[in-house]
């Protein structure tokens, strides 16, 4: 637990509500106890909050119609799974069967947040949101414009997606990386790209044009 506190940046009082963050539905079935469901419905609303009342901070001459397409392209689950893949909570998620995708990436980050809300209080949790998410909140305005993949994660609603990495080729200055897309498990789109952000986007344009 001591590690990924480190990475949080936060230290729980109660250390069962991590852990409870980190417990997928399918480890708690097998072995009992509790999982992250109750603190991802709850985080998943305290993260729109938080975002909400920062992008009004930041960007103050938007609308309402422009704030809602830039807070989409932050809290949906690609970003979110993207965040937390770099951060590396995914690695100490307990699963009991199933594949990681990017829907329970985000569901990490989201079921954190509850943890720390219900351990630290609000002030703790929003320090946890805005430092995780301030690239994404800064780059909000320009992402929203051409953010291909929140707009396949709004149309599959409910479906599992999943960009698979699927290697890397080229120059070491210059390197090619391609990327899979699967949707329920089935491969429907793969793409190229000079990062592995412009290849998911690539990916995600593929499908909502070809459908």
């Amino acid at each position: 637990m001591r590690d990924i506190e480190t990475l949080i940046g936060y230290t729980f009082e109660d250390e069962s509500l991590l852990q409870r963050a980190l417990t997928h539905p399918s480890y708690s079935h097998i072995h009992g106890g509790k999982n992250y469901q109750r603190l991802e419905f709850l985080g998943d609303s305290i993260v729109d909050f938080v975002i909400a009342d920062e992008l009004c901070k930041v960007y103050r001459d938007l609308d309402e119609g422009k704030l809602t397409k830039m807070r989409g392209a932050i809290v949906s689950a690609a970003p979110l799974a993207s965040v937390v893949k770099d951060k590396g909570y995914d690695k100490y998620l307990k699963m009991g069967f199933g594949q990681l995708s990017d829907n329970i990436r985000s569901d990490i980050f989201e079921a954190i947040c509850g943890a720390i809300y219900l351990d630290g209080g609000i002030e703790k949790a929003r320090e946890f949101v805005v430092r995780d998410l301030s690239a994404l909140i800064a780059t909000a305005k320009d992402n929203c414009k051409n953010d291909f993949k929140s707009a396949l994660y709004e149309k599959y609603a409910g479906h599992i997606i999943d960009f698979k990495d699927n290697g890397k080729t080229g120059e070491e200055h210059q390197p090619i990386f391609t990327v899979e897309l699967y949707i329920d498990g089935n491969l429907v789109a793969r793409a190229e790209g000079e990062n592995k952000k412009t290849a998911q986007q690539k990916c995600a344009r593929q499908v909502l044009e070809n459908n």
